[in-house]
């Protein structure tokens, strides 16, 4: 079929294939908003981008996508219908009878940005006509020609520009310089090559990206190029352009059979693969429209149309959707409002594949927090199970996962997590989140941050881990990296031709290490540190000697974070509270405590060194004030336009390790939820009362006693051999009870391991105690047993875990 594509020169051809948008300014994350080529190119016409369809994309977006971050409106080609006697483009007055100003105004006053399409080179007709340049006296269109005459783009609409003339660059400016005029915010720019179906540089419009960047610089315009870009000059796409596009069309060009197909889907997997690396804030990877919105006007299926949006959302790509925003369906809008998908993509952390040796494969990303994003995708034709092993992704313990599709978490898992049963073409996104243990960091994840020249050397084949490394030969270039833990280790080679490096934690300087050795060492550890507060931190590591200075991995230590649901009995709560359970709305637990009055609070005593407050944000909620160990900190909003489940809205760490209490005061909006804490750096405390525990023989439960139990209740028990079990998770345990004159001897046993007999024999009465304590366990899963010997009772207090 046949697509009217319009030049930014005014020139009408038909052709084919045209790619995304771009960037100018800033992209500290990945673009979300609308692009119109793909309703260009299922329609047939260019209906789509007259004012009236403009506006009312405009509107649908405003109603439905912008409240969850979406908020660029991008006009492709086809807006422009002539030029002006100085070679620059006018805007259709066809399209835009009212003028193109008026639908520039309109989209910006709903609050959102306008991009407009463009393409290299100059046009013949300009040349023809030796038009003058504006703001350039004696400059004029001949003078700027690259001799001889050749075209500029794939399509041969223009002729080559020669930016050795002077006068090239003034001609970009005054097109850039209208734009800005006009209000445009963000530039496509087509036809880039080498790239565009012309990966040599026998067109070559590096010098076209170089001039448009410089030009709409000042204007603060985005700058995108496009299409299937050659990744062999990344570096200076990176230099100048807020965005490229990776690979072909995503439209089929089938007509009414569908905006895209599986099959195109499909093949932009392996493109994310190779481009992963490249996406960080400046300049991300653009796939192209996200075409999930309108059902079967899709071409996909339900499960085909989840996967795309997680293709998209966990490699960071430019999310922008090229759906008719006033015909979504609820399948659709439930996929593009995904907020906690959505995070995902705006944190700007690409995921790549374990492997992508099956159909079957596992995606990740490190987000150097103690969390994951993980992927798991069955690209195959027959339902599957797919697998991810923690080990394969770097993390070292136990870990929570969170099904972010669903809302819904999935519990705790030690080795990994399966999806079974994936049907064909569909997906999973999970968030994971270590609960204790080390994460290791391989050189070339994008949270590494090299300044200086360095390279990446890969496939080396001498022991690396993952079998690459980042290297630079330049001394005092330097590499950061920012992350939530205790500690952190680097992990580099040792080499004849390697020599010191300075080491930073937090901007203070640690100590010089020698990475020098007569034989090479591969992954040996040259630096470590442990027992920071548990919190964000930043390693900085600065070559000092020696020919080479390498990086293959970082390890950070993650302590495990205690989760507290709202119904903890340890919570007091003070005012009129109410619990309302099964929500369905994607709570920890599926439940949450609320109140409608201000000054209602609540109150948490926790032994740690930090504390996270974690609850809806709704258009219903307002300000609550938060005060830690009786000290005000600060006042929080928890009002979002939509609801959000699980948000953190107040987060302190580095206390002094030991008790602390947070407080909660309701101040405004209709309600105030809890839904959990979550604190960091202190032990987990289980009651007598947990089901955890399992008691063997005759025990009786003993409530209200006074005497200052934990909860104040006790298990008791007067038979020799009787017992408890309690399985857990974590590094150590400590048993509490009472002493007394009544009570005798217990035989503990750790892992069906006999350690000691313990007495908890006292002349007078001691609640409260900690009769028996082991630390140093292996992070993982463990059993304690403790027996009844002697004594008239044996009583159980409470369990206290070390994650």
């Amino acid at each position: 079929m046949f697509v009217l594509i319009v030049a930014q020169l005014g020139i009408i051809v038909p052709n084919a294939p045209v790619a995304q948008a771009a960037n100018n300014g800033l992209a500290l994350k990945p673009l979300m908003g609308w692009s119109s080529f793909s309703m260009q190119v299922y329609t047939g016409n260019n209906t789509i981008i007259s004012a009236a369809q403009i506006k009312a994309q405009s509107d649908a977006m405003e109603a439905t996508l912008q409240s969850h971050g979406y908020e660029y409106i991008n006009i492709d080609a086809g807006w422009n219908g002539s030029m002006d006697g100085y070679g620059r483009p006018i805007p259709s007055t066809t399209l835009y009878p009212n003028g193109f100003q008026e639908v520039i105004d309109y989209v910006h006053g709903n609050g959102q940005k306008i991009g407009i399409y463009g393409i290299p080179g100059m046009s013949k007709q300009a040349y023809n006509d030796d038009l003058p340049i504006y703001g350039a006296p004696g400059c004029s269109m001949q003078d700027i020609a690259a001799l001889p005459l050749r075209t500029g783009d794939y399509w041969d609409i223009g002729y080559k520009i020669d930016f050795s003339s002077p006068c090239a660059q003034s001609y970009i400016d005054s097109i850039a310089d209208l734009y800005g005029e006009w209000g445009i915010d963000f530039l496509k720019f087509d036809s880039v090559t080498p790239g565009s179906g012309h990966n040599d540089t026998s067109i070559d419009a590096r010098d076209d990206v170089k001039a448009w960047a410089q030009a709409l610089a000042p204007h603060g315009i985005w700058l995108e190029l496009s299409w299937a870009l050659d990744m062999n000059y990344i570096d200076y796409w990176r230099e100048y352009a807020n965005g490229w596009r990776v690979d072909w069309d995503i439209e089929c060009y089938c007509g009414s059979g569908g905006l895209t197909t599986w099959a195109n889907i499909a093949r932009t997997f392996p493109k994310a693969e190779q481009w992963w690396r490249e996406g960080r804030p400046g300049g991300w990877n653009d796939f192209d429209s996200l075409n999930v919105g309108n059902g079967a006007m899709d071409g996909l299926t339900q499960d085909e149309r989840r996967t795309a949006m997680t293709l998209w959302a966990m490699s960071s790509a430019q999310l922008y959707v090229g759906n008719d925003l006033t015909n979504l369906d609820s399948f659709g809008i439930g996929l593009l409002t995904n907020d906690e998908v959505i995070a995902v993509n705006q944190a700007g952390r690409p995921a790549h594949p374990v492997s992508t040796a099956t159909n079957q494969q596992v995606w990740y990303a490190n987000n150097g927090d103690g969390s994951y994003t993980v992927g798991l995708i069955n690209l195959g034709n027959s339902a599957a199970t797919v697998t991810v092993n923690w080990s394969d992704i770097g993390l070292n313990g136990a870990a929570s996962v969170r099904d972010l599709w669903s809302h819904t978490d999935l519990g705790t898992f030690n080795t990994g997590y399966s999806s079974v049963n994936l049907a064909p073409h569909a997906s999973r996104l999970l968030k994971v989140v270590s609960q204790g243990g080390s994460n290791s960091v391989n050189d070339d994840d994008t949270g590494i941050k090299y300044v200086g020249d360095w390279e990446r050397s890969y496939n080396r084949g001498l022991g690396d881990f993952q079998n690459d490394v980042h290297f630079t030969e330049t001394n005092y270039d330097y590499f950061e990296y920012s992350f939530n833990g205790t500690g952190v280790d680097l992990i580099t080679e040792k080499d004849s031709s390697q020599g010191n490096i300075d080491v930073y934690v937090d901007g203070v300087f640690k100590q010089t290490v020698n990475t020098y050795n007569a034989t090479r060492q591969v992954q040996q550890k040259v630096y470590g540190i442990s027992g920071l507060s548990n919190g964000p931190h930043t390693i900085k590591a600065v070559k000092k000697s020696g020919n080479f200075m390498l990086l293959d991995k970082l390890s950070f230590s993650v302590s495990s974070p205690i989760s507290v649901n709202n119904t903890d009995p340890g919570i007091s709560y003070s005012g009129t509270w109410t619990l309302s359970g099964a929500r369905g709305f994607g709570d920890f637990n599926d439940d949450v405590h609320y109140t409608t009055n201000n000054n209602d609070y609540f109150q948490y005593a926790f032994n740690g060194t930090g504390v996270e407050l974690i609850t809806e944000k709704d258009p219903s909620q307002g300000d609550i004030d938060i005060y830690v160990d009786n000290v005000f900190k600060a006042t929080v909003s928890t009002y979002n336009s939509s609801r959000l489940a699980q948000q953190t809205v107040y987060k302190i760490s580095g206390l002094a390790p030991g008790s602390h209490t947070i407080k909660a005061v309701k101040k405004s909006g209709t309600y105030m939820l809890l839904d959990k804490l979550s604190f960091a750096g202190g032990k987990l405390q289980f009651n007598n009362t947990d089901p955890g525990i399992t008691y063997n023989g005759a025990w009786s439960l003993n409530g209200n006693r006074g005497y200052g139990d934990y909860n104040n209740d006790v298990h008791f028990t007067q038979t020799n051999n009787n017992d408890f079990q309690f399985t857990f998770t974590g590094t150590g345990i400590d048993l509490i009870t009472e002493k007394a004159a009544d009570q005798g001897d217990i035989d503990i046993y750790v892992d069906n391991v006999f350690k000691q007999t313990v007495s908890t024999y006292n002349a007078t009465r001691l609640s409260n105690q900690i009769v028996y304590s082991i630390s140093g366990l292996t992070s993982g899963t463990h059993t304690l047993k403790a027996v009844k010997k002697t004594g008239a009772y044996m009583l159980l207090d409470s369990l206290t875990v070390t994650p």
